[in-house]
This record gives structure tokens, sequence and C-alpha cells, in this order.
């Protein structure tokens, strides 16, 4: 089984021999499983057979249930009148007029709504169920295809923001080296020119003197690579990159969309202190990239269940 979407449609369509049966399941996203049935009165006892087979197949996800019942042309011509019910009809309607002259006559059509007057062809309970059970599996097949199609396009989609990441990563990482450098060279002008100004009234000053202020040079230098490089963040969001991808790749893995929505803050945090500790416009650029990917990778993984 694949990654299903927590969006997805299904319908199906079942003559029988009182009318045409129509079925429509449409889900979206939701934190938890939530069943919300549109049954008429009749076919209440449907509700939990329905919820039931549903929860087999979707873990997270709001589904609307529609069920319909149309009477066809074939099966009105096999509806009869009750003669007992019509003649009571007409006997009450004969009644109320006495005692209430100012009401309108009842026409054919008041008449025929009554209940009980028109005498329509009707199933067992068995029958019902068995035609409920057929139409309710046709259903569900393409509402389920319909989950697994909309979660391959997704994942299609964040696998392919998870390669540009990858391709960020993998081109900041290439530009650490001189952004280091760049940045350890125009420090160090300026901590000698700084320092150089203090031997400025010194006639010559002595050896000690200038291998202190190599020594601070190196010091500060190295504290500042220190605090630029980004080597280990880029590792940590390769780590999650990985991670992401091997959750993919399992097939049979429950509740992904859960696993990704935590990896893409993982990513994010990295990308933060990226930005944070970005030694050149370059670097800075890629940074607000990689937010703006993982910002698509997360709004795609709320549809996964």
């Amino acid at each position: 089984m694949s990654h299903p979407s927590m969006t997805g449609f299904g319908t199906a369509n079942l003559d029988c021999p009182v009318g045409r049966l129509t079925l429509e399941i449409k889900s979206v996203n939701s934190r938890y499983f939530e069943f919300n049935p549109r049954l008429p009165d009749e076919f209440r006892w449907a509700e939990q057979r329905c919820r039931e087979r549903l929860q087999q197949t979707v873990g997270r996800g709001k589904v609307e249930f529609r069920f319909s019942l149309f009477r066809t042309e074939s099966s009105l011509s096999k509806t009869q009148i009750n003669a007992a019910s019509l003649a009571s009809a007409l006997r009450l309607s004969h009644e109320i007029r006495q005692d209430h002259p100012e009401i309108a006559p009842f026409s054919v059509s008041d008449l025929l709504k009554l209940p009980g007057v028109l005498q329509e062809s009707e199933l067992s309970q068995e029958q019902w169920i068995d035609l409920f059970d057929i139409l309710l599996t046709q259903a569900l097949s393409h509402f389920t295809t319909s989950r697994i199609q909309e979660g391959e396009r997704l994942l299609a989609l964040i696998t392919d923001r998870i390669n540009q990441i990858e391709g960020l990563a993998s081109r900041a990482e290439s530009l650490i080296p001189l952004a280091i450098a760049h940045q350890q060279q125009r420090l160090a002008d300026k901590l000698r020119d700084a320092l150089g100004h203090a031997f400025e009234n010194v006639a010559s000053p002595t050896a000690e003197q200038l291998i202190a202020l190599e020594d601070r040079i190196r010091q500060e230098v190295a504290a500042f690579s220190l605090r630029i490089d980004i080597a280990e963040e880029i590792d940590r969001l390769r780590s999650h990159l990985q991670a992401a991808r091997q959750a993919i790749a399992q097939k049979t893995a429950v509740g992904i969309g859960k696993r990704l929505d935590f990896l893409t803050q993982e990513m994010n945090r990295e990308a933060n202190t990226l930005g944070s500790k970005s030694a050149s416009a370059d670097l800075s650029n890629i940074s607000i990239e990689l937010k703006l990917l993982i910002e698509q990778i997360r709004e795609q993984v709320q549809n996964l269940e």
C-alpha cells in the first residue's frame, strides 16, 4: 500500500428494483478521523456499518458520506395505490372540509403525498444490506484509489523539494571554505591594523611582541571561524533529508504525514541557524531558498495520512 492523501473522492451508482442508489464519499485533511454521514432516515441503520468499513482504510481525515435513493421511471411504474389508505385519506379530507369549509380542497397530488397512500416496491432488510454492501465496496474502491493517487502526487512533489534542498546544501558546503577564508583575511587585516596601532609609539617592537600579536590574530581568527562554520548544520540537514527519504520509501509506514511534519520542523531549525551564521550574501540567499522549499514540503505533508 502506498501513502494515501487525506484528500479523496469516490462515488458509485447501483440500479435496483426500487430505483437508483447513489453513494458519494469525499474527505479532506484533519488531525483525527471525523465521520460526517448524510443518510435518509430510513437508512440510519447503515451508519455504523459505513463507519466501521471506513475506519479499516482511513486513519485520519474528515470524511463526508452521502447516500441517496432516486426513484426511476421503471420503479415508479410498479407503484400502486393502497385503496384502504386512500379511502381513509378521503374520509378525513371530507370531515375536515365540513368543519373548516374555508380550507381549499385537497388536490390529487396532496392526497398522494399522504403516508401510506402510495404503495411502492419494497425490499427486505437482508436485500437492502446486500445492495448497500455492494455499493459501499464500489465507492470505497474508487475512494481509496483517489487517495493513493493524490498521495503519490504529493510524495513526488515532496521528493522533488528534498532533492532541491540537497542541491542547495551541497552548494552551501562548497561555499564554506571560500567564505571562511575571506572572512579570516578581513578579520586578520582589521586585527593587524588595530593591534599595530598599539606599537606606534614603540620604536622597535621586540620579537616576543610580534609573536604575541600574531598569536592573538590566530586566536581571534580561529574563534571567528568556529562561529561561522556551518558544516554541522549541513550534516544535520542531510540527516533529516535521509530520514525523510526513508519514510517515503517505507510503503507500509503508518503516520508518514506526522513524521514528515516533524522532520520539516528540524530542517527549518537548521536552515535558520545556517542563516544566522551566514558569512556571505550567497549563503544568506541559500538559507532563504532552503526555508521556502521546507515550507512547501510542510504545506504538502499536512494532506498526507
